[in-house]
């Protein structure tokens, strides 16, 4: 609907420019948003005001001639109106959200599926955990989001790729393996010591075991054992990251490795781009990249004195490779650690002449674990953090995607594991969930009664008078909105808070029935109860698709 009036507005102002009564212009940037009174109608828009500066008259003044001159010849808009220092309200006629609502229960799982960005190739890429331990709750919250925006991106005509960056190379990998070995050998001798910077917790310990079964580690020589250690922990623990991944209804395209990126080649061609182009020198005994001369506070270093490549070089390298597969647009989710990575990371593509708005960003804050009104710090298996299994297994899937986006990423976010395990509207997810199950319990009733709604209801529908069936179409109808706004700003969250909203509106609705027996769904008049079940269905398929989105279930009993 905000479409179609920005579509309305903007024919309306190029009819003006062309017959003179306003000057000729660059359309500025406006606003159609939904005023917080609803006395000031369905939806405002600041046009005049944006105006004013190049026609050099006052903002009520412009608003009166764009009202003047709008041709609304399919009938969108009942009334418009200007309104304060010159916005002008508009209210949009009954029959437009009567069109929306049998759009919606038509269209049910397209409702705005939209294939307007098809061919736009779009590169996700969001976990990469190391593999050297157990995903834990930050992972988690970074596979919802990721996952989530995939989706969205997706179902509005993305062609996305979702890729895990596997960090299996460097010091922190041979880590692992000394960790392993270390474990093992304690196992006969408790007083052998473990490296200063090795890996707690009981998986270690669990790794040593099931490699120890399968390759007698006492036959090898220390760097041997190390080397298999280090290549086994490796192999089992990615596994177990692609089967936490998969319980948690998280899927990847292309699994890359950063192993393999080394050894082919690849970063020492990037070097030789970088040392041809003039961006490479060397001081201190170290390689230098020159990044400061193109956004980045400083120059950074690339190959250390010891003659290892940081992690930055590599992941130019990494995405240099990105983009030279053609992508028209990569993000990236990371650490909220990682923040002082981005404008060195921009400034090196730059530096290759790839736009700073190529590569977005999404940073992702902590999650704090909360149980019997006391933080969860320590889990038994990984020693210092809590994993996303362990979490799963106390909340479910479903809780965990969907309080994983109650907040925007770069919040800090509570999750209360008392409060996603009760069956009430306190519980987020239950909230929303028990709304699709109280649509499906009602088209039971319905069947019972022998009510359906008509293959082609569109002429009932006039019936829908009252103040609160009105304010569930216009929700329902801000759905496409709200997943655009989600393509363009990178905020999945967006999704829970709307889908809460209409969850909440339609459960007023039905309690006022249980007030007032004539404004039940159900009613001893058929045309109306038709009428009503159509709204009920059509709050059943936005919520139903706004669920698909966030990768969380529907279900029809609770």
């Amino acid at each position: 609907m905000k479409a179609r009036l920005d579509f309305l507005l903007r024919a309306t102002i190029d009819e003006c420019f062309k017959k003179g009564v306003l000057k000729k212009a660059p359309l500025p940037d406006f606003v159609i948003e939904i005023p917080n009174n609803p006395a000031h109608g369905h939806f405002a828009t600041n046009l005049p005001l944006a105006l004013a500066s190049s026609q050099h008259r006052s903002p009520r003044e412009i608003a009166t001639i764009i009202i003047d001159h709008i041709k609304d010849e399919r009938g969108l808009l009942e009334n418009s109106e200007v309104a304060g220092p010159g916005f002008i309200n508009f209210l949009i006629s009954a029959k437009e959200w009567y069109g929306i609502l049998s759009d919606i229960v038509t269209r049910k799982g397209d409702y705005d599926r939209n294939r307007v960005r098809s061919g736009e190739r779009v590169l996700v890429e969001f976990v990469s955990a190391n593999p050297t331990g157990p995903l834990h709750l930050g992972h988690g919250r970074g596979a919802a989001l990721g996952d989530t925006l995939c989706r969205v991106l997706s179902f509005c005509g993305y062609d996305v790729v979702r890729e895990f960056y596997i960090n299996d190379s460097g010091q922190q990998i041979t880590i692992l393996g000394e960790s392993i070995l270390n474990r093992f050998k304690q196992v006969n001798n408790p007083e052998y010591p473990f490296p200063e910077n090795g890996y707690h917790g009981d998986y270690v310990l669990s790794l040593a075991k099931t490699i120890s079964e399968e390759i007698d580690l006492e036959k090898l020589t220390e760097e041997e054992a190390i080397h298999v250690c280090t290549r086994k922990g490796k192999e089992i623990l990615l596994e177990e990251i692609r089967q936490d991944l998969k319980r948690f209804r998280v899927a990847f395209d292309i699994w890359y490795s950063e192993n393999e990126l080394s050894s082919s080649g690849l970063l020492e061609n990037t070097l030789e781009v970088l040392r041809g182009n003039g961006l490479l020198y060397e001081q201190d005994g170290a390689l230098w990249i020159r990044t400061a001369g193109f956004g980045d506070d400083k120059d950074r270093v690339i190959r250390k004195r010891d003659g290892q490549f940081t992690y930055f070089a590599s992941d130019i390298s990494y995405h240099l490779e990105k983009h030279n597969r053609g992508f028209a647009k990569a993000i990236d989710i990371w650490g909220a650690d990682h923040h002082g990575y981005i404008p060195r990371m921009k400034a090196a593509l730059l530096s290759h002449g790839i736009p700073e708005d190529w590569l977005s960003v999404m940073l992702i804050q902590l999650v704090k674990l909360w149980k019997g009104g006391q933080e969860i710090k320590m889990s038994k298996r990984a020693g210092n953090f809590v994993t996303l299994q362990e979490l799963l297994d106390e909340v479910g899937v479903d809780a965990a995607r969907f309080v994983f986006l109650t907040k925007n990423h770069d919040s800090q976010l509570d999750f209360d594991i008392d409060l996603v395990k009760k069956q009430d509207s306190d519980n987020p997810v239950y909230y929303v969930q028990y709304a699709h199950a109280r649509i499906c319990s009602i088209f039971r009733k319905a069947g019972d009664a022998g009510i359906s709604i008509p293959e082609k209801p569109d002429g009932l529908l006039n019936l829908l008078s009252l103040d609160e069936e009105m304010v569930l179409i216009r929700t329902m109808a801000e759905f496409p909105a709200i997943l655009a706004e989600i393509c363009k700003t990178l905020e999945p969250h967006r999704l829970t808070y709307y889908l809460t909203a209409l969850a909440s509106s339609f459960h007023r609705y039905f309690n006022l029935g249980t007030k007032i027996p004539e404004h039940r769904i159900i009613t001893p008049e058929k045309g109306l109860s038709q009428a009503r079940l159509t709204l009920a269905e059509g709050v059943r398929t936005v919520i139903t698709n706004g669920l698909r989105l966030l990768g969380i279930s529907a279900p029809q009993r609770m």
